[in-house]
C-alpha cells in the first residue's frame, strides 16, 4: 500500500506541478478517478468474461460486479526495426519467454480491482508489447471502461516515475497506452514501421477534426491527407503523418479495429520514400546534371585507373616482376618444362633456328641483316615477308633475342575473335592493359543517348572499340616514352660520372685542353644502346582483315618516327606491304623476303633430323639381320650399309623434291617418320592431305573459305590449277588478262590470301604465280590426272568460256544492228541479215551444230530461198553466195572505175559447180569470215583489195604468204568507207568467237563421252 501511495503521489506531482499529496488504502479508488480525468477521451476496449471459480465468492457478495478483459500497449520496450537489415529486433526476440518476463517485471504488483495479467504479446518490430489483463468492475460498460482506463493510467504513472528505467536504444521513459481496438498481430517482412499511417474507413468517412482528436494523443501530427472526392476507390482512406516513428507504431497497435460511431478503423503502415534535398534538386535539373555526372565519371576513371593501367603495361613491357628472369628460377623452370615434354637433348622437329639454319644459309643471312637493322636507330618499318612455314617468326625471335624490351601483337589471335569488343580485350591482354571495363562502352553510349534525348544534342562521351584501342596504344606509347627518358637519364648520369672521373684524373694545367673538350659527352649526340631500344613485333599482320589494322599501323608509324622503338611486321600477304608504305609515306620500309629452302638444304635438314631414326630402321631390317649371322663378313655388312644409306638418301631426296623447302611440311614429314611411318607412306599422306584441303577450300560452294572471302569461282581456280600443273609458274599478266578473269585481279588476290597460290613480286609488282606450297605441284598433277574430276571441271570451264564468247557475239550483233549501214543496198542488207541469222542459228544449237548445217544444205538443194528483202529467214549458203555475187560485182565495178585496182578483171571462185553463179574472191573472203570457211580459192585466184587511205586495220589475204603480200583491207560492197574497219572487226569477232565455241563444244562432247565410258 505504501508503494501505491508513492506511485500516485509521483503521478500527482507530474499532473499538477504544484503540490504533493499522499494517499492511503481507503481513498485509493477516488484518487484513481481524479487522476484519470485527463484520459477520458481515450476509450478503452473491454470484453466481459464469464465468472471464474475463484471470483464467485466476491461476486455473490455484490451481484453488480463482473470480470472484464482489456489491453494496454507498453511502448519503448524493444528497439524499432527501421529497415530489413536492422538486426536489433532479432537479437531482442531470440527468447520469447525472456521478453515476456521483462514486460511482466515492468507492471506494478499491487493494483486495485483485482488486477491480473492474463497474456503478454510482444511486438518486437513495433518496439513494444501488448499486455492483456483482467479486473473486476461494475457490470455497466461505462464503469468498466472508466476503471480500466484508470488502471492503465496507474501503470503509466508507475513507469514514468522510474519504475521502468531507461533502455540503451531509447533514453526516454517507457509509457503505456490503452488499446482501443483489436490489434492485428503479423510478421510480414516488408511491412516495416513508418511515420505514415493509412486509415481505411469501414463505414462513413471521418472528418479531419475527428481524426485529429483520435490520433493526437499518440504524438504530434505533421499532416493529414484525406482521399480526394474525385477518387471513387473503396474503401475510403486517409493518411496521418506523424513527426515521430514511435507515435505511429503506438497508434497502429492501439487504434486498429477501433469503432468510432458507425465507422471501423483499419490501420496499416505506408512505405515512405525518403528523398534528399540534393537528390531532388538533381532530378529537377537533369539537363545540367547528367552531362556533369558523366564528365565526373569519366574524369574519375581517367584519374584512378589510367595510372594503374600504365603500371601494368610497364610491367608487361619491362618484365619487372617476371620470376623467369631470375637465373635460378628460370633455369629450374626450363628444366622442368623440358622434362615434362620429354624433349631431352635432341633437337626434334621444333629445334632452335641456329641448328635449322645450318641446313641452308638463306635464313641465317636474313637474320643477320635484321640484326644489323635493329642495331641502328629506328627510322622506318621492317617488313618480313614470306609464305607460311618459311621461318618468319623464328628469324624475328632470334634477331630480337638480345633485346631488353619486346612487345608482340599477334594478329591471328585478334582475328579469331568474333566481335570487335572481344578483339579489343585480346589486344589489351597482349599489351598488359588492365583493368579492362567492357561495360564502360555500353554505359557511355547509354549516357550519350540519354543526353541526346533530354537536350537534343549528343554530349560526345560515347565510347567505341576503336576509341578504346587508341587509348590502349596511347598508354603503350607513354610507357615507351618513359623507358626512353629513363635510358637517357641513365646515360646522362654515366657520362657525368665519366666526365668527373676524367677531370679528376687531369687536374694539371697541361691537360686543360682535354678538360674543355667535352663534346663527346653532350646529350644531343647520345642514343640508347641497341639492346635498350624496344622492339614492337606485329606478327601475322595484314594476313587477315582486322578492323583495327589501320589504327595500329598509324600508331606504330608514330612510334617509329619518334624514335621510341623498332617495328617489325611479319606477313604472308605481300599486298600488305603497300598498306604499310601508306602508313609511313616519308620513309621506305625495309623489306626482308624469305623463301623456301633449296632442295639441297631440305635434304640436309631431313638427313640431320632423321639420322637416328633411319640408322635404327636400317639396322633392324630383315636383310641386315640375315647378313649379321656371319660375324666375320665385315665387308658384306659395310656394302649393305652403304646400299641402305644410298636407298634412304634417294628416298629423302625424292621426298625433299616433292615437299620443297617449306619448313611446315618438312617438320610434318619428320614427325610422321619419327612416329613410325616409312618415308613413302608419310610422303603420300601429306600429298593426299593437300589434295583434300585443295578440294575442300578451292572447290567449295560456301561463300567463305576459313577466314578468307571466297572471291573466285571453281572454274577460275581450275584454269589456274591446270596451267600450274603444266608449268611450275605462269605469268601474272597473262593469267589476269585471260578471258576467265577478264582483267580483274580480285579472284587471284583471294586465292593468294587463301594460300592456294603464291604471287612472286618483281619491282614491287606481281610478276609470276606459283602454287601456294611446293607440295601443291604434286597435288595439282594428281587432281589433273583424275579422269572423272578433270573431265567434269573441263566441261564446266568450257561452258564458262562459251558463255563469255556468246556474250561477245551478242554484243557485236547489237552494235552491227545499231550501225545500220546496209539500208542503201537491199541486197547487201539481205545478205548480212541472212549471214547473222545463220551464225545465230549455229550458236543457239551447239549440240546440233552439224545437224543444222546439214538441214540448211538440204534446204538449199531443194531450191528454196528467201525473196523478201526485209525477212530475216536463214538462207542456204548457195543462195547467200548468189546474192553476195551481185553485190560483190557492183563493188568490183566501182573499184575498177576508180582506177585503184589496176584493172577490171573479174575473178571467179574456183570450185564453182554446175548451175551455180560465179563469185569473186572478194566476196568469198567475206563469206569465209561469216561462215568460218577458209578462203583457199582466194589464194589460187588472187584477191581483190584496196589500200586503206585512212590507215584502217586490214586482214591477210587468204592463202597468200605474208612475206610476199602485205596486209590489206578487204572492201565490203555497199558499206561506207569510214565504217569498213569497224564492221569488218565486228564480223571477224563473231567469226573468231564462233570458232572458239565450236572448239570448246567439241571438247565438251568428248569429255562427256569420256565420263559416260568410266
Amino acid at each position: 500500500m505504501q508503494m501505491l501511495t508513492r506511485y500516485i503521489a509521483v503521478g500527482s506531482i507530474r499532473q499538477q506541478h504544484a503540490h504533493r499529496a499522499s494517499f492511503n488504502g481507503t481513498n485509493f479508488a477516488a484518487d484513481m478517478l481524479s487522476r484519470a480525468s485527463a484520459l477520458r477521451a481515450r476509450r478503452l476496449h473491454v470484453e466481459r468474461l464469464e465468472p471464474q471459480p475463484e471470483l464467485e465468492g466476491n461476486l455473490q457478495s455484490n451481484e453488480k460486479l463482473a470480470v472484464f478483459k482489456a489491453g494496454l500497449f507498453m511502448d519503448k520496450v524493444f528497439p524499432l526495426q527501421i529497415s530489413s537489415l536492422d538486426i536489433r529486433p532479432y537479437i531482442m526476440s531470440r527468447n520469447a519467454e525472456a521478453m515476456k518476463k521483462k514486460v511482466a517485471a515492468l507492471i506494478p504488483t499491487q493494483l486495485p480491482h483485482q488486477f491480473a495479467v492474463s497474456n503478454i504479446e510482444p511486438h518486437s518490430r513495433d518496439g513494444g508489447s501488448i499486455v492483456y489483463f483482467t479486473y473486476v468492475a461494475p457490470e455497466t460498460q461505462e464503469d468498466a471502461k472508466r476503471l480500466g482506463t484508470e488502471l492503465v493510467s496507474a501503470v503509466d504513472m508507475h513507469l514514468g516515475a522510474g519504475g521502468g528505467g531507461r533502455n540503451w536504444f531509447d533514453l526516454s521513459p517507457i509509457r503505456s497506452l490503452p488499446v482501443k481496438g483489436v490489434p492485428f498481430s503479423e510478421d510480414i517482412v516488408r511491412m516495416l514501421p513508418s511515420k505514415k499511417i493509412k486509415i481505411e474507413f469501414v463505414g462513413p468517412d471521418l472528418t479531419v477534426e475527428q481524426i485529429f482528436q483520435e490520433f493526437r494523443q499518440f504524438g504530434r501530427i505533421l499532416d493529414i491527407e484525406m482521399q480526394p472526392p474525385s477518387n471513387k476507390d473503396t474503401p475510403r482512406w486517409a493518411v496521418v503523418h506523424f513527426t515521430k516513428l514511435r507515435s505511429a507504431t503506438s497508434a497502429r497497435n492501439c487504434v486498429h479495429g477501433d469503432i468510432i460511431g458507425a465507422t471501423k478503423l483499419l490501420l496499416s503502415y505506408v512505405r515512405e520514400r525518403h528523398e534528399n534535398f540534393i537528390v531532388q534538386w538533381v532530378k529537377d535539373h537533369q539537363k545540367f546534371m547528367i552531362p556533369l555526372a558523366a564528365a565526373a565519371l569519366i574524369a574519375a576513371i581517367y584519374a584512378v585507373f589510367d595510372p594503374i593501367r600504365e603500371f601494368f603495361v610497364e610491367n608487361k613491357t619491362t618484365h619487372r616482376f617476371d620470376l623467369s628472369r631470375i637465373p635460378l628460377f628460370g633455369s629450374v623452370r626450363k628444366a622442368a618444362v623440358r622434362t615434362m615434354l620429354h624433349r631431352g637433348a635432341s633437337t626434334g622437329a621444333n629445334g632452335s633456328l641456329d641448328q635449322d639454319m645450318s641446313a641452308w644459309a638463306g635464313l641465317y643471312d636474313q637474320k643477320e641483316r635484321l640484326v644489323s637493322i635493329l642495331n641502328e636507330p629506328p627510322e622506318s618499318f621492317v617488313v618480313v615477308t614470306g609464305p607460311r612455314g618459311s621461318g618468319k617468326t623464328k628469324v624475328v625471335e632470334q634477331a630480337s633475342q638480345g633485346k631488353q624490351y619486346r612487345i608482340v601483337i599477334d594478329a591471328n589471335k585478334l582475328a579469331s575473335q568474333p566481335s570487335e569488343l572481344e578483339q579489343m580485350s585480346v589486344l589489351a591482354r597482349q599489351l598488359g592493359w588492365w583493368p579492362v571495363f567492357n561495360s564502360i562502352i555500353g554505359i557511355t553510349n547509354a549516357i550519350d543517348l540519354m543526353v541526346a534525348a533530354t537536350t537534343g544534342s549528343k554530349a560526345g562521351i560515347s565510347a567505341t572499340p576503336e576509341s578504346q584501342v587508341r587509348r590502349i596504344l596511347e598508354c603503350v606509347a607513354l610507357v615507351l616514352t618513359k623507358i626512353r627518358h629513363k635510358g637517357l637519364e641513365a646515360l646522362d648520369a654515366d657520362e657525368k660520372r665519366m666526365l668527373k672521373r676524367h677531370r679528376d684524373n687531369n687536374t694539371s694545367s697541361d691537360n686543360k685542353d682535354s678538360i674543355n673538350n667535352d663534346s663527346e659527352f653532350t646529350p644531343s649526340a647520345k642514343n640508347l644502346p641497341p639492346k635498350e631500344i624496344p622492339v614492337i613485333v606485329l606478327e601475322n599482320f595484314m594476313d587477315k582483315d582486322l578492323p583495327f589494322s589501320k589504327i595500329i599501323l598509324e600508331w606504330a608509324a608514330t612510334v617509329v618516327e619518334a624514335g621510341l622503338a623498332h617495328c617489325i611486321v611479319t606477313t604472308s600477304n605481300i599486298s600488305g606491304y603497300h598498306e604499310i608504305l601508306r602508313a609511313q609515306p616519308q620513309h621506305a620500309a625495309s623489306l626482308i623476303s624469305l623463301d623456301d629452302a633449296s632442295p639441297m638444304g631440305a635434304v640436309t635438314l631431313l638427313q640431320k633430323q632423321l639420322a637416328s631414326v633411319l640408322t635404327a630402321s636400317s639396322s633392324n631390317s630383315g636383310e641386315q639381320a640375315q647378313l649379321s649371322n656371319d660375324k666375320d663378313n665385315d665387308a658384306v655388312d659395310a656394302a649393305y650399309q652403304r646400299r641402305m644409306d644410298m636407298i634412304l638418301g634417294d628416298q629423302l631426296a625424292a621426298a625433299a623434291g616433292v615437299l620443297g623447302g617449306r619448313l611446315e611440311d618438312l617438320q610434318l614429314f619428320v614427325q610422321k617418320v619419327k612416329a613410325g611411318e616409312n618415308i613413302n607412306s608419310a610422303l603420300e599422306d601429306i600429298i593426299q592431305r593437300s589434295i583434300t584441303d585443295i578440294r575442300k577450300y578451292a572447290f567449295a560452294n560456301d561463300s567463305e573459305v576459313g577466314q578468307c572471302e571466297h572471291t573466285w569461282s571453281p572454274e577460275q581456280f581450275w584454269y589456274v590449277l591446270s596451267e600450274l600443273a603444266r608449268n611450275e609458274s605462269v605469268e601474272y599478266d597473262r593469267m589476269r588478262n585471260s578471258p576467265i578473269f577478264a582483267g580483274s585481279d580480285n579472284a587471284i588476290l583471294g586465292l593468294a590470301e587463301a594460300q592456294l597460290i603464291t604471287m612472286v613480286y618483281d619491282n614491287d609488282r606481281p610478276s609470276r604465280i606459283r602454287p601456294g606450297r611446293p607440295v601443291f605441284y604434286s597435288a595439282f598433277n594428281r587432281i589433273v590426272e583424275d579422269p572423272g574430276f578433270s573431265s567434269t571441271m573441263g566441261i564446266k570451264l568450257n561452258k564458262k568460256f562459251i558463255e563469255l564468247e556468246t556474250a561477245k557475239i551478242c554484243k557485236a550483233e547489237e552494235e552491227l544492228a545499231l550501225l545500220n549501214v546496209f539500208k542503201t543496198s537491199s541486197e547487201s542488207y539481205n545478205t548480212l541479215t541472212s549471214g547473222l541469222a545463220l551464225i545465230a542459228a549455229s550458236r543457239d544449237s551447239f549440240g546440233d551444230h552439224h545437224k543444222a548445217h546439214k538441214m540448211l544444205k538440204d534446204k538449199g538443194k531443194s531450191g528454196s530461198k528467201s525473196k523478201d528483202t526485209n525477212s530475216a529467214d536463214v538462207v542456204c549458203p548457195e543462195a547467200y553466195i548468189a546474192q553476195a555475187l551481185r553485190a560483190s560485182n557492183y563493188g568490183l565495178a566501182a573499184t575498177v572505175a576508180s582506177g585503184e585496182a589496176g584493172g577490171a578483171t573479174a575473178l571467179t571462185a574456183g570450185g564453182a559447180h554446175d548451175g551455180q553463179p560465179q563469185i569473186s574472191s572478194q566476196s568469198q573472203s567475206w563469206l569465209g569470215w561469216l561462215f568460218g570457211r577458209t578462203g583457199s580459192s582466194t589464194g589460187r585466184n588472187g584477191a581483190l583489195s584496196i589500200n586503206s587511205a585512212a590507215g584502217a586495220s586490214g586482214s591477210e589475204a587468204r592463202g597468200v604468204d605474208a612475206e610476199q603480200q602485205p596486209l590489206v583491207m578487204t572492201v565490203i560492197p555497199g558499206i561506207p568507207f569510214e565504217l569498213q574497219g569497224r564492221v569488218q572487226f565486228l564480223l571477224r569477232t563473231i567469226h573468231t568467237s564462233q570458232q572458239k565455241i565450236d572448239k570448246w563444244d567439241a571438247e565438251s562432247q568428248a569429255k562427256t563421252r569420256r565420263l559416260s565410258g568410266l
